[in-house]
């Protein structure tokens, strides 16, 4: 049986702090409006989330970590929708939750947001990578086993909202297939399992935004060979592969402008919104989450950057939308 502990912190209220300056000394509000008034001091706004908390689990006898952001008033709302956000191979949570910042983006109110860390900074997608998938290491195990810790912390809904950045995409899509019926939505970024592996997968629909650059020199968009992944089909084939699971109709796709991300995505649609799946190529984008400045690791075999986008926006408002 999973054993968890956690470590909690409350994120500093600053319009609270100056209150309390305040209260203790008389002249604070005048100098503080001062300082703020000719540009000194800038008051920031108060972080969405409420509370931190640092949490680990036991999975198969190997101790496994995971952040967890509240939103405020956790405790009295119902039915919270959970989101989980997969690091890249090498990454961890805390890289992910700096680059994506998903937590604090507006409509983050009602998501409980989870930035795990994978095994030796790994995750086994079933084919790949690292040292997860060589002593076979159960992250599907791992993500319901976090589902039900979460549900401890506060009413949630029983599908959670999946996004992750190449590796962590890989196991987005894993998880879609494996345990479909415990996502409600999936938004995977710069890398894709070929279709031949999402074959014989358990659940219903999951709705799909793929998010990929178009210079992204790890895993191209348009397919071919990779240093690490092996021989890849183009990622529409793999869109298109979730699009016929999902029951949409592949014969008349449609486009939709996607200004945060600075591109138009193709998208398969059916009768029911759960059916959609869409690709969204990107422009002028490497192997980097979008909105994110360059890497500075890996002398630049990345690819280029687009810190003017919003990709976390991006994913924050189709998981609102489904």
């Amino acid at each position: 049986m999973a054993r968890s502990t956690d470590r909690r912190r409350m994120i500093p209220d600053l319009p609270a702090f100056f209150s309390n300056l305040v209260y203790y000394v008389p002249l604070g509000l005048l100098i503080l409006a001062f300082l703020v008034g000719v540009g000194i001091v800038a008051v920031p706004e108060p972080a969405t989330a409420a509370e931190k908390v640092e949490r680990t689990i036991r999975i198969d006898g190997i101790r496994r970590s995971y952040t967890v952001y509240l939103p405020r008033n956790a405790a009295s709302k119902r039915d919270l929708r959970v989101m989980f956000v997969f690091h890249p191979a090498i990454g961890t949570g805390k890289f992910m939750e700096e680059a994506t910042r998903l937590h604090q983006m507006p409509g983050s109110d009602d998501f409980i947001v989870v930035y795990p860390d994978g095994f030796m900074r790994t995750w086994n997608a079933g084919s790949c990578c690292g040292m997860a998938e060589k002593r076979n290491i159960d992250d599907v195990g791992f993500f319901k086993a976090m589902m039900r810790d979460v549900g401890t912390m506060a009413s949630i809904r029983p599908k959670a909202y999946l996004t992750g950045f190449s590796n962590g995409a890989l196991l987005v899509y894993h998880l879609m297939c494996k345990a479909g019926d415990q996502v409600a939505a999936a938004a995977p970024f710069a890398a894709y399992l070929p279709p031949d592996q999402l074959r014989n997968c358990r659940g219903g629909p999951v709705p799909l935004m793929h998010m990929h650059g178009d210079a992204d020199p790890g895993a191209p968009v348009e397919g071919g060979q990779t240093n690490y992944l092996g021989f890849l089909p183009p990622a529409r084939q793999t869109v298109e592969a979730v699009a016929r699971m999902n029951g949409a109709d592949l014969g008349s796709p449609g486009y939709v402008e996607m200004p945060a991300l600075g591109t138009i995505c193709l998208r398969y649609t059916g009768r029911t919104a759960a059916a959609e799946a869409s690709l969204c190529v990107i422009p002028g984008l490497g192997h980097v989450w979008p909105g994110m400045e360059a890497r500075s690791e890996g002398g630049g075999k990345f690819g280029p950057a687009r810190p003017d986008l919003q990709g976390s926006a991006a994913v924050m408002r189709f998981f609102l939308r489904h």
